[in-house]
């Protein structure tokens, strides 16, 4: 239970009080399941704005939550990122990049593209119909951390805050990242398939590009990947719920 509220602390900005602690490597296990608790609050303020607001406004205020709800703390990472990896910089200089607090122009686009396209991806799903994409796409989004936690190492030698969260070949904490992997089956067969190859081919690219950029994985990377995905589903779930897959 502690490394679950932990694991709650470390991923949302949910007022826990005295509850919430340092994350142990062992919470990252409820990564995927505070994903699905993320979406389905996220499900839940898009049906109840769908009642009192018009489309526009409901979207908007379904954006700002997966802001609010994470303090804007995988975004950030996003920015970081694309300062950071846009140019053909060596690897210290990469790291130097993204511990500058300023944004660029390339962290800019990249919080603009990666809003946008949540907006759009948002803007085709409906709560009462597709609430699977709801609670996929951030459960996924986490899902892809364990992953990286597991199979990847970190980037800097000293380590930064989640040095600890590191469990390089525990695959037994990748249980709980089968069940938003399994969702989508229930939409239908092949999109299911179609999900999980996704999955697989996004994380997949990403993990060889960070790791031939960087040598592992950073807190900033593990932001731009999340958001990644779960930018990439929210979209996959308005093709679906539009009829075009």
């Amino acid at each position: 239970m502690r490394n679950f509220v932990s694991a709650l602390s470390f991923l949302t900005t949910i007022p826990l009080g005295k509850l919430s602690g340092k994350p142990a490597g062992a919470s990252i296990l409820y990564f995927p399941l505070i994903g699905l608790l993320i979406g389905g609050l996220l499900a839940g303020v898009d049906r109840l704005g769908s009642l009192f607001l018009f489309e526009e406004l409901r979207i908007l205020v379904d954006v700002a939550f997966l802001v609010i709800i994470t303090g804007g703390l995988h975004l950030d990472g996003l920015a970081d990122s694309a300062d950071g990896l846009y140019f053909h910089h060596d690897k210290e200089k990469v790291f130097k990049i993204m511990k500058d607090p300023r944004i660029g122009v390339m962290g800019v686009l990249a919080l603009m593209f990666c809003l946008g396209f949540k907006v759009v991806g948002i803007g085709a799903l409906d709560a009462r119909s597709c609430w699977v994409w709801f609670v996929v796409a951030p459960a996924l989004a986490r899902s892809a951390q364990v992953v990286g936690l597991v199979f990847i190492t970190d980037a800097r030698e000293t380590g930064g805050v989640g040095q600890t969260l590191y469990q390089k070949g525990k695959y037994q904490y990748l249980i709980f990242c089968l069940i938003p992997l399994a969702l989508p089956f229930l939409v239908s067969v092949p999109v299911g398939l179609i999900v999980g190859a996704a999955f697989v081919i996004i994380i997949a690219c990403f993990f060889v590009f960070i790791r031939t950029r960087l040598g592992g994985m950073t807190g900033d990377t593990f932001g731009a990947l999340t958001e990644t995905v779960e930018t990439w589903f929210l979209v996959f779930g308005g093709w679906v719920c539009k009829g075009l897959i």
